[in-house]
């Protein structure tokens, strides 16, 4: 009968946020809400910055009263994340989508790239606030990866020592968590060597050397990613992704007999990329380092040879 009590009195209050808050005509919320709206679709005609900051503050509190409501003004929010000059405007907007996110998952789902957005922006003190919004959703699995973790990745490169101790710290504490690191590394992967954003080759490189790290001590792991990179030679054409995919390859231990198995069984996939300098010297190493690996048959170091 207690559990009843309560689901009931959280059913009464959850209606009171949904409809009256904002919308009863008792409400003193109700008045401010359409200002707020107001004021926030049109900040270039008020020329106090101070207004302009707080108008979009509370309106992301007013969205996190009621569905409704902040469906109907999301549009405008993510407006603001994209357009607003103020870079404590974008920074309030990048926290308010973390909360709309606690309140109203279901909202941000169609709409979770913009979360990532601000990680490009100019302005140091948007990027350090975004990343701690998506780190405390990621790590406590409000929000689920969808092949964004490489925009997290760049961050380790950021010119902002901030953002990229930041950054190492999120990836530290998402490596504990159900082999998040393993499951993501080829959206990673593609995401830093492909595309209009993708780093140079020297970012990329440190970047895929922290990562690693937290893979190549297990064997299991170790295994199944030198078969996906194998797969990944024969998807792609462009030798810049080649050399990418050579260079990851070659930060594997190859400690196993298995992962060497899988290696030279992979050759079709990857013998046209040899003709490239830089993959084939790649390709060399790893033969060296899975010879002299004493757990080899002598059959596959033969091979190796």
């Amino acid at each position: 009968i207690a559990g009843t009590t309560e689901d009931e009195i959280g059913d009464i209050v959850s209606a009171i946020r949904e409809r009256e808050l904002l919308f009863g005509s008792k409400s003193v919320l109700a008045l401010f809400a359409p200002l707020l709206v107001h004021v926030c679709h049109n900040l270039g005609k008020f020329g106090d910055k101070l207004l302009a900051v707080h108008a979009t503050a509370a309106l992301a509190k007013f969205m996190c009263i009621s569905s409704s409501f902040c469906e109907t003004n999301l549009p405008l929010l993510l407006a603001l994340l994209q357009r607003a000059k103020s870079p404590a405007i974008r920074s309030n907007v990048a926290i308010a989508l973390g909360d709309i996110t606690v309140c109203f998952n279901n909202l941000i789902g169609e709409n979770v790239h913009y979360l990532y957005g601000p990680l490009h922006d100019t302005d140091p003190r948007v990027k350090k606030t975004t990343l701690m919004v998506l780190t405390h959703l990621i790590l406590n699995g409000m929000v689920k990866v969808k092949g964004q973790l490489g925009e997290m990745a760049k961050c380790l490169e950021d010119k902002d020592p901030r953002v990229a101790d930041m950054a190492r710290l999120f990836f530290s504490e998402l490596s504990t968590k159900d082999n998040a690191v393993y499951n993501n590394l080829p959206d990673i992967i593609s995401s830093l060597s492909m595309g209009t954003n993708a780093v140079n080759e020297e970012s990329f490189a440190r970047i895929m050397k922290f990562l690693f790290d937290f893979i190549k001590e297990k064997d299991r792991q170790t295994d199944n990613v030198v078969e996906k990179l194998c797969q990944r030679f024969r998807n792609t054409t462009d030798e810049r992704q080649s050399r990418d995919i050579a260079f990851c390859m070659a930060l594997l231990p190859f400690k196993s007999e298995r992962s060497v198995r899988r290696l030279l069984d992979g050759l079709p996939c990857y013998q046209d990329k040899l003709a490239d300098s830089r993959v084939y010297k790649h390709f060399v190493d790893i033969a060296h380092k899975a010879r002299t690996q004493g757990a080899q048959k002598q059959e596959t170091k033969t091979v190796l040879d």
